[in-house]
């Protein structure tokens, strides 16, 4: 005969303690880890700036510190950090809005689907820099380059999202509302979007990475205000210390900005689904 062990409510509390316990622990660990690699990072810093290349050449991690606190105490800061923060916006606003159109004439038309996957290979294959030059050619020194430039690459990115997350809708959810007389609109907010909404998420996420980095990349090129501006003026004028605060910080505020708001709406999402 089997012995069955018996299932007390102290073995499911001291259970539960355990697995708590392994929890802390293994976020703790996590954080360390991160503190570790950070230390290590700037150890490496150091040991480039003093040992392999001259301070002029690249600045110790504490001079460089020095240098961002000093711009952000600045007045021109606000302003230009201001207009990237715009540009970066607009150009990953007017994508989502391209993106969702385009994803939804690749889940559902053949025809269009082939098209538009050309033309992301396309876009895709193009180098950035080329990208940012043309930008300048066409549309001069001004901020509708970079807010285009952003847009048209980080479009491809949340429209195959939104295509992925339609087609991946289960189809019998489908079949279901329209069985209880659910109309079009109604199986669109009920059914489409609610489940495709992670995978759309994902693909968001992805793209505003991409444009705040690509926005930089274009206003070193063809804008006259901005981090990429104070970036290419600091170049100009051999300043590598300003070159690095600058791209230390906007990194900084993109980051910042992208946990603030990305991750808590993915928590959230996570959370109704789960």
């Amino acid at each position: 005969m089997l012995n069955v062990p018996t299932v007390t409510p102290n073995a499911i509390s001291e259970l539960s303690t355990r697995e708590m316990r392994r929890a802390v622990l293994r976020r703790w660990l996590f954080r360390f880890s991160v503190l570790i690699g950070w230390g290590a990072f700037v150890g490496v810093w150091y040991f480039f700036s003093r040992l392999v290349f001259d301070p002029q050449q690249l600045p110790e991690p504490h001079v460089v510190a020095s240098e961002s606190w000093t711009l952000v105490t600045e007045r021109d800061f606000r302003t230009n950090m201001q207009a990237s923060l715009l540009r970066v916006l607009g150009g990953f606003l007017l994508a989502v809005v391209v993106s969702t159109g385009l994803g939804w004439l690749i889940a559902y038309n053949a025809w269009w689907r082939t098209l538009l996957r050309t033309i992301v290979q396309l876009v895709v294959s193009t180098p950035i820099v080329a990208l940012a030059i043309l930008t300048l050619v066409v549309f001069g020194v001004s901020s509708l380059g970079p807010v285009i430039t952003t847009a048209v690459v980080a479009t491809p990115y949340i429209m195959m999202n939104v295509a992925q997350g339609l087609t991946g809708v289960d189809r019998r959810l489908i079949v279901m509302s329209e069985s209880f007389g659910r109309t079009r609109p109604q199986i669109i907010s009920g059914v489409l979007l609610p489940s495709s909404l992670i995978s759309v998420l994902a693909g968001a996420r992805l793209a505003f990475a991409v444009a705040w980095r690509i926005e930089l990349l274009t206003e070193v090129f063809a804008a006259s205000e901005g981090v990429g501006f104070q970036i290419r003026r600091s170049f100009e004028s051999y300043d590598v210390r300003g070159m690095i605060a600058w791209t230390v910080l906007f990194i900084a505020v993109m980051l910042i900005f992208e946990n603030l708001v990305f991750r808590q709406i993915e928590r959230r999402l996570q959370g109704r689904t789960a």
